[in-house]
């Protein structure tokens, strides 16, 4: 493990100015006045369907679809060839409210982008961009005013390999402050603004705490590059983006507060593609000579398995650079998928199954897997770690799930406890779970690309 004492302070003030290049120098937006530049026409771009932005078009393909503000605090709110007459009104950090006979839109408005963020009242987030409306409309910090998805792809995907600073430790975290760790990335694209990010840093062993269900989608209305979710540090990820320089530098970034342990931790990190070696004093941590020297000519798997991680969960990307599987027949797990984490162990000597039971099938449909995932992820960690093992139980069909209990002592002990589910097709999903006041509570998943519905 390499350890280098930077502070982030200055990085971050860095890194702002360098996300910040595309928004200035803008002259005045067309249709605008001097009096107020917001005044214009707003054309529809986007719609979010499914967790997944979507050309507006593509929904609401019966007639126009814009927002129009005019100088009066008057203006049109057009839906599919459906007007509506609306007042608004802007303040001073970008909040914009569309009021429809007392009906309020609750909306923001930064940088000639208006982002719908409940349409009277409903669930339904759109985006509408002064001037032609499009999807692929997004200021990224690459340079180009506007970049189609696959131009997204283009730049963010691929393998990634650099290094990355933990700032901002507390409490049981604390040992881990201004040091430095090798760090690898893969960045998968589904052609529909979704994108699979794999990430793993060197921790020696303490994979715990590794980035665990990472993931990430071109966000129409932000200009500083995609939005990453996931679990670090035994926590859900804040304010995770990935953003790619005019260097080439990808950076990662976000804020954990851990449910693991009691303390949260900051990440900042810098990577380049596996063949760009162009580093210098100016990126935030630049990759050691020597380390470049050491990994020059391999391939990301061969780094990839020196990190004492499991590589099975990589995803795919065409490339044939995929971590290899043990031949049919090679072992005999009990049962479960070749591709499974775990053996299949259900006792630790002592009798103990938490709140399942050592004959537990674990027996899931993949259907059923994909729905929880999905339920899961959409809740967050606020509302999915008030969820019971119970709970869990109930929204995968009512099986118990098999118990762990001869895990390592970081899978199943007094405090965190590993049941696994599988449809005996090679799908698997399994969840952990944290030990408090006599009941087990949701924490984090490891599951097969399928139930991510990757497949």
């Amino acid at each position: 493990m390499m350890k280098q004492t930077k502070k982030l302070a200055a990085v971050l003030l860095a890194l702002v100015m360098v996300l910040s290049l595309t928004a200035c120098g803008k002259g005045k937006q067309p249709g605008g006045t001097k009096a107020n530049p917001v005044v214009g026409k707003y054309m529809g771009e986007a719609v979010l369907s499914f967790d997944e932005w979507v050309p507006m078009d593509d929904v609401y393909d019966l007639g126009d679809n814009y927002i129009e503000l005019k100088e009066d605090g008057t203006g049109c709110f057009m839906l599919d060839g459906d007007p509506t007459t609306i007042e608004w009104k802007l303040t001073k950090d970008g909040a914009l409210t569309l009021d429809r006979d007392g009906s309020v839109c609750n909306c923001t408005l930064k940088d000639g982008l208006i982002m719908v963020k409940d349409y009277f009242g409903f669930d339904l987030q759109l985006t509408f961009r002064k001037g032609e409306g499009n999807i692929s409309g997004t200021s990224g910090n690459t340079g180009a005013d506007e970049m189609s998805l696959d131009d997204f792809a283009a730049v963010y995907g691929g393998d990634w390999h650099g290094m990355a600073g933990l700032t901002d430790a507390t409490g049981d975290l604390e040992a881990l402050n201004d040091t430095a760790h090798e760090i690898l990335a893969r960045l998968v694209f589904d052609g529909q603004g979704g994108c699979q990010v794999w990430l793993a840093m060197y921790l020696e062993g303490e994979n715990d705490f590794n980035f665990i269900d990472t993931y990430a989608r071109v966000v129409p209305d932000d200009d500083t590059g995609l939005e990453l979710r996931g679990e670090f540090m035994g926590g859900e990820m804040q304010d995770g983006i990935l953003s790619v320089d005019e260097t080439g530098a990808l950076y990662v970034s976000c804020e954990v507060d851990s449910d693991l342990v009691d303390g949260s931790i900051s990440l900042l990190a810098n990577l380049r593609h596996l063949d760009d070696e162009s580093w210098t004093d100016e990126d935030y941590i630049p990759m050691p000579e020597s380390a470049v020297e050491y990994y020059r000519g391999k391939t990301f798997m061969e780094i990839a398995n020196t990190y004492q991680i499991d590589t099975s969960l990589i995803p795919d990307d065409g490339s044939g650079d995929t971590a290899s599987v043990p031949p049919a027949g090679g072992s005999d797990n009990g049962g479960l998928p070749e591709n499974y984490p775990y053996e299949r162990t259900t006792t630790n000597g002592q009798g103990e199954y938490g709140k399942s039971n050592p004959n537990a099938t674990g027996r899931a449909d993949l259907p059923t897997m994909q729905k929880v995932r999905q339920e899961l992820w959409d809740m967050g960690s606020s509302k999915s770690s008030k969820l019971t093992y119970d709970d869990i139980k109930a929204m995968l069909g009512g099986e118990d799930g098999i118990p762990h209990t001869g895990m390592d002592e970081k899978s199943w002990n007094s405090e965190k406890h590993a049941y696994g589910w599988f449809n005996g097709e090679g799908d698997y999903y399994v969840l952990y779970f944290v030990v408090r006041d006599g009941d087990e509570y949701y924490t984090a998943a490891t599951f097969s690309s399928s139930v991510r519905g990757d497949s």
